[in-house]
């Protein structure tokens, strides 16, 4: 026997950013199981090139600041693209035994969401792109289960069948949207199944972005394509006729096989052939990447990225190459941890040219420096030349540290670290990215700003305000007032400060928007307009703030803090 598992629908958000990773794949099922190599290609080859940044003039540091009213919410860097705030919402649902609640099936399905205002047409095109996903997946879920409904019904059948969609963002700026979906299957069979499609839009009129648009010569981007792939065909073992499959792939019939599946990144094009279309399940998927650098005749300008900064991520007990002083000799760069059977570490060993440094050397009462659970990490080159260790580890309930270190030929040097968080999943650019933290403040949620690398290894924001990620979900910060409060209201666009005190009544609904991470935040009324918080700091008896002099406990029916 089975109950329906629909009713028990879950969600996991994932916050997204900026760019560094480019594919590419071409037909209606193709496959990502490519191995990552034991040693990094050389850093300056693969890493992302970005726009140069012509600098802001009002910076805060990665410490923070706050914004006195009157004052705009962010001041735009000028010259480069800035990040696209995304969000990835997954839609979990599963069929379950109803004896043994073992999974019979279950299914993830994304829903990509742009997490800032100002994005009208980008937001409908994908509102149109997710439904799509949407309706497709959950017609090949329900159709599994109407296939093994009686095989389920007699004990019998195949179980933990699931489905399941990952998004991965290439590029997210100012100017181009750029995304893969891997879907996973395992719906019985000698192995599972994987393949990749991809997305790529421009941002401000949010129209789909085709590889014609954004190559300069087509016809010869085909020839480059076709020259790596013919460099790999014994490697791979790619079946005898596949050059007629990729020119099907780039001039077939569109309505056969599609158009070609393509990403943009920071560094360039990557063209993606999902298993089975070049070669067998075992050589996995092909992907070719044309750079910037490599071919910039080749690649629209408006498209590119051309900066002496960049950033490469780089995973525990991974080796990349950098050369760290101009010297023309590349260094090797790690980083490991000593875990316990619980995958706890008490720090982190940083490898720099045959040299470790633990970071429990650099510990002390400003500095927490340990690893906990997990632990991620870029490499950051900066304009000076300078190369920065980007390490985010995760501790307990899920607290991320961010740790960064200057990293030299013969020394590292630790420069600050703060409760933030990164992506590991989304692009990394150093001229404009998204950095997270956690905030108890009228609840608990993640908020966002965009910041960009010094020079000095730190970040630094020309946001004033952090934005709220939970406000363009489903799962909002919701408070309803039980008292009457009075409270400055403005109109909706309008700066901080510019409203009017009214008399809010008791029964009043907020959704939170934005915080300086202090003593302010700010909601949106059910009429639209925004109402801001000035809250009191608590004294030391108290662990919760004041608004108006009243315990914020006591301003609303329910706050939702996370225990």
């Amino acid at each position: 026997m089975h109950q329906k598992g629909g009713k028990m629908k879950k969600r996991r958000l994932i916050s997204v950013l900026l760019c560094i990773s480019l594919l590419f794949a071409g037909g209606c099922g193709q496959k990502t199981a490519e191995k990552q190599p034991e040693i990094q290609e050389t850093a300056e080859q693969t890493a992302k090139e970005t726009h140069k940044a012509e600098g802001g003039t009002r910076q805060e540091s990665v410490q923070g600041n706050t914004p006195a009213a009157g004052q705009e919410e962010a001041v735009t860097v000028t010259g480069a693209a800035e990040a696209l705030p995304m969000l990835v919402d997954y839609d979990y649902e599963a069929e379950y035994d109803q004896d043994s609640y073992e999974t019979l099936i279950s299914i993830d399905i994304p829903k990509i969401l742009v997490i800032e205002d100002g994005h009208d047409a980008l937001c409908a095109s994908l509102e149109e792109w997710n439904q799509k996903i949407y309706n497709r997946e959950m017609g090949a879920y329900e159709n599994v289960i109407s296939d093994n409904r009686e095989l389920w019904d007699e004990g019998a059948g195949m179980t933990g069948l699931s489905i399941e969609g990952n998004v991965t963002f290439t590029r997210a700026d100012s100017l181009v949207l750029s995304y893969y979906m891997e879907t996973n299957e395992w719906l019985g069979g000698a192995h599972p199944y994987s393949f990749k499609e991809t997305c790529n839009y421009d941002v401000k009129s949010g129209e789909d972005l085709k590889l014609s648009d954004v190559v300069s010569d087509y016809d010869t981007f085909y020839k480059e394509v076709c020259a790596k792939l013919e460099e790999r065909k014994d490697e791979c073992g790619f079946y005898e006729d596949y050059p007629d499959t990729v020119k099907n792939v780039f001039y077939g019939d569109k309505e056969e096989y599609g158009e070609p599946l393509w990403t943009l990144s920071g560094d360039g094009i990557t063209v993606y052939f999902n298993t089975y279309v070049l070669a067998p399940y075992a050589s996995g998927e092909q992907a070719v990447s044309l750079s910037f650098t490599e071919y910039p005749e080749l690649i629209r300008k408006q498209y590119q990225k051309n900066s002496d900064q960049w950033a490469i991520p780089i995973a525990e007990d991974e080796m990349c190459l950098v050369d760290l002083d101009a010297d023309g000799t590349e260094e090797e760069i790690s980083y490991s941890a000593d875990r316990d059977e619980y995958d706890y570490a008490d720090s982190i060993v940083i490898h720099c040219n045959g040299n470790s440094y633990d970071t429990e050397m650099f510990m002390d009462s400003d500095y927490y420096g340990g690893c906990g659970y997990s632990a991620y990490g870029y490499l950051v080159r900066t304009q000076n030349g300078k190369t920065w260790l980007y390490l985010e580890t995760m501790g307990e309930g899920d607290g991320k540290y961010l740790q960064i270190f200057e990293l030299m030929k013969n020394d590292v040097r630790f420069v600050t670290a703060d409760y933030l968080g990164i992506d590991p999943n989304q692009p990394f650019d150093p001229e404009s990215f998204v950095l997270s933290k956690r905030f108890d403040i009228l609840g608990t949620y993640e908020a966002y700003k965009k910041f960009h690398v010094e020079e000095d290894g730190i970040p630094k924001t020309e946001d004033l305000l952090w934005t709220i990620v939970s406000t363009y979900t489903d799962w909002k910060v919701e408070l309803t007032s039980s008292i009457d409060m009075e409270l400055s209201v403005r109109e909706a666009n309008t700066k901080r400060g510019s409203g009017q005190k009214e008399t809010l009544p008791a029964g009043t609904h907020f959704v939170l928007l934005k915080t300086d991470g202090e003593t302010y935040a700010e909601a949106m009324l059910d009429d639209g307009r925004i109402c801001e918080f000035e809250l009191e700091h608590p004294s030391e008896e108290e662990w919760e703030g004041r608004i108006n002099g009243v315990s914020i406990s006591d301003c609303f029916e329910y706050v939702p803090y996370a225990g």
